[in-house]
Parts: structure tokens; sequence; C-alpha cells
């Protein structure tokens, strides 16, 4: 396992917090434990003081004094006990307060003006530390003395230590399973990650379809679920990209070579009579004027797709842009004998929209209606509206669409019929660009259709400002 890898870096953060937040605690669980057995022990002997020195009637008798050895043996400390002038009288013989000895200004003051006593006391000789808790002596209400009680520390520090190495023990046995547990969650958190690693490696080295089985619901599921998508998205872009290239090159190859041979023929005059050179004239002409249209599509889809497309959003009213439309290609209807019925209605509320492409759309699907229809058939071209949408349908007698080529009309060079497309002259991406530029206007598109029968496009805008996000 590398030291740079998720899994050490991951493990090694878990493993941090884990030892920043372990140590304070263990730091405070040493302190209150070290102050619960300081005050339990400063309690217990400043409960005797206050219990003995309440039984002492006079400091001067002695004979009070005969219980003071077993009460020191029973309780493991030390008293003294010493007059209102300081001399201690009697004591069990710890430390330097021995009897006839005068005790320290510490000890006599706060005793002397009626105060409890509890100090720590530390012995220079044996460097050793301990508690000291006195109470004044009182004989009518007057100090005629003090208790001293005195505790050794060694008790409370082999407590202490005592429960240090319990909590040394148990720091160690939490380290080993805490580095065990993060060990295994960070193999655990970082196992989805390495796979998403190797995915996008298969990705940018060819295999683009990816089955990444994560399943998780949280931002980890996401990435993988996108990573998914995007090896989808990628490999149909391959496709579309080889595809599109294919189409392309066949779609111009046919007008060059048209363009080429025919030119060779007239250049060559290899034509028998003026009228057979003015035809393979026309020819090249069609080609010349098809090969510019796919061009000028080709270019209009890029701009559409990147969102590049500038459009001028104004208040319009739809009648007059379809009037418009259905004038413009009257003259492609009137040579194959169709007719084009509008039904309008006599006032539709103004919406705000592009003119000049919503026109462009209408042309397209018109011209494609009369392009797919025998003569003297029919088109209908119907305007309808409701309190929040307006309607457009063009309603065609034509060849009609499979219904299996339905879904992919929209896209880029697809045709339904290859061979009849060709021959009725159109470039494949008639429909690419509508559903773009309908798109872009807010709008939707929806087709029906029968083979054999006919084709319903029906266009949908809501009633509001159009392509705002695009202008």
């Amino acid at each position: 396992m590398k030291l740079n890898s998720i899994t050490v870096k991951l493990g090694g953060t878990i493993l941090i917090l884990f030892l920043i937040v372990l140590f304070p605690l263990i730091y405070t669980i040493d302190q209150l434990f070290s102050s619960y057995f300081y005050s339990q022990k400063m309690e217990q002997i400043d409960f005797f003081a206050t219990k003995y020195s309440e039984t002492i009637t006079d400091v001067n008798d002695k004979e009070s004094y005969h219980m003071f050895e077993m009460i020191s043996e029973l309780n493991n400390v030390d008293l003294f006990i010493f007059n209102n002038k300081g001399v201690i009288l009697n004591s069990t013989g710890l430390l330097n307060f021995k009897e006839g000895k005068s005790v320290g200004e510490i000890i006599k003051n706060p005793i002397m003006n009626k105060q409890h006593l509890s100090i720590e006391y530390n012995d220079s000789k044996t460097s050793q530390t301990y508690l000291i808790s006195g109470e004044p002596i009182l004989i009518n209400n007057r100090v005629s003395g003090g208790l001293i009680v005195v505790s050794n520390m060694e008790s409370i520090n082999t407590s202490i230590a005592h429960m240090r190495s319990w909590l040394m023990i148990s720091v160690i046995g939490s380290l080993l399973i805490a580095i065990g547990f993060t060990f295994f969650i960070s193999r655990k958190l970082s196992a989805p990650l390495l796979k998403m690693v190797h995915a996008t490696r298969e990705i940018a080295t060819g295999p683009l379809k990816t089955g990444l089985s994560i399943t998780s619901n949280d931002e980890i599921g996401t990435l993988a679920k996108a990573i998914n998508e995007l090896g989808r998205e990628l490999e149909d872009f391959r496709s579309n990209r080889r595809e599109f290239f294919a189409n392309i090159s066949h779609e111009l190859r046919t007008p060059i070579s048209y363009i080429k041979g025919y030119s060779h023929v007239l250049k060559n005059s290899l034509y028998r009579n003026e009228e057979e050179k003015k035809q393979y004239l026309d020819i090249i002409n069609d080609e010349a004027t098809r090969l510019t249209t796919l061009i000028n599509d080709l270019f209009e889809l890029s701009k559409m797709e990147e969102g590049r497309l500038e459009l001028n959003i104004e208040a319009l009213d739809i009648t007059n842009i379809v009037i418009s439309s259905i004038n413009k290609v009257n003259l492609k209807a009137n040579e194959k004998k169709i007719k084009i019925i509008s039904d309008l209605p006599i006032t539709t509320p103004l919406f705000h929209t592009d003119g000049y492409r919503l026109e462009q759309v209408l042309i397209n699907l018109l011209e494609n209606a009369i392009r797919y229809s025998d003569d003297g058939r029919a088109i209908m071209v119907k305007v309808t509206n409701d309190q929040n949408y307006l309607y457009v349908s063009i309603v065609d007698q034509g060849v009609g669409i499979p219904e299996n080529d339905l879904p992919y009309i929209f896209q880029r060079f697809y045709r339904v019929e290859k061979s009849r497309t060709r021959v009725a002259g159109g470039t494949g991406l008639g429909l690419a660009i509508v559903k773009n530029i309908i798109d872009l206007l807010s709008g939707h598109i929806e087709v029906q259709s029968v083979s054999g029968a006919g084709t319903t496009f029906k266009i949908t805008f809501p009633l509001k400002e159009s392509g705002d996000e695009d202008e």
C-alpha cells in the first residue's frame, strides 16, 4: 500500500482526529480522578479534625489524649494538639511536630482566629507532601488551642498511580482498536473511490462504458452514477461523432461528385446539344445549392447546440407569422398542386418569441410536409390557445413515418428512407434545427404519424416570455 494512497490518507486523518479527541479526554479524566481522590481525603481529615476537636475540654489535660494513638492507627492519619501559645502539647510523632516545639504561623494564625485550616504541606527533608486539616479547640467560646490532623499523600498518589495505569492500558487498547477500525473504515470508504479511479482511467484509455456497481445514496453513489452516465454519454458522443462524420462525408461527397462529373462533361464538350448542356448546368446548380444549404444548416445547428444563437424576442401575433410562412412555401406547394389550409382564430394573445426563428420552424415543417406528400394532397395549419399555452399544429396527408423511427427523427442526419429523402432534396438536418429552435424558444414539439396516412407535428408555447434565458 502506497503511503500517498487515499486509504492511508483517509485512515491517517481519522486516526489523528481520534487522537485529538482521546488525549484531551484522558487528561480530563486524570484530572477529575486526581481531584476526586484529593477532595475525598481532605473531606475525611476535615471530618476527623472537626469531630475530635469537639471532644477535647481541656488542652492541658493529657488524659483526654489517650484515644489519639488508636485514632491515628485506625484512620491512617497523624494528630497533634497545641495550646494558644502555639506550643505542641501532644503529638503522634509525625514530621517535625514534636511535643514541646512551636507550630508555624501558617498553622497557628488561622486557628487562633477561629478559622478552619486546610493546606498542603511539603517536607523539605523528605520531599513528601502532606494534607493538613485543623480546627480550633474552643472552651467557653475562647480558643484554647488547636487540633491538627495530618495525612500522608502516599495513599492518594498510589490510587492515582493505579488509576493512571488503567488509563494507560485503556489508551493502548483504544489505540489498537482505533487503528484496526480506522484501517477497516478507510478501506471501506476508499474502495468506491479506487473503483472510480480505475473506471475513469478506463474511460481515458478507450472503453467508455463503465459498470460501476456503487448503489449508495450518498455523494459517493451520486458520483458513481455521474461517472456511469459520463461513460454512456461519451460512448454516445463517440458513436454520434462517427456517424456524423460518415454522414457528412457522404452528404458532401454526393453533390461534389455530381459537380465534378458534370463539370468535366461540360469542360470537354461531351454533350450532344445545347439542351443537354443546359440540363447538366441545372444539375450542377442544384447540387451547389444543396451543398450551400447543407453547410448553412450545419453552421446554424452548431451555433444552436453551443448556445451561441442570438434571439430577438418581442411580443408578436402568431397568426401573422403563420400567414407569412404559408405565403413563402405556396410556390412549392403549387408545383405539386398541394393546397395549404389554415385554421386561424380571429384573435390570439400576443406572446414573446423570435418571429424570424419561429417562421424558420414553420417553413421547415411545411416544406417537409410538401416534400413527402403526393400531388393533389392537402396540408392543414391550425392555431389554438387556452389560458396558459399556444398550440400550432401542422397536419399532412403524406407518406407518414413508421412508429419505430419516430423517437429518432429529431437527430442529425437521421432519415426514415435515405434514398427517398435524397431524391426529395433533404439534408437530414431540418428537424434537428426545428427541435433546437423550439427548445430555445421555451417550447415543446411532438409528432404523431401513421405510415402511409400522414403526419402531425404539434408545437406548444407557454403564454409567457419565450426564450428569456437565451436573450
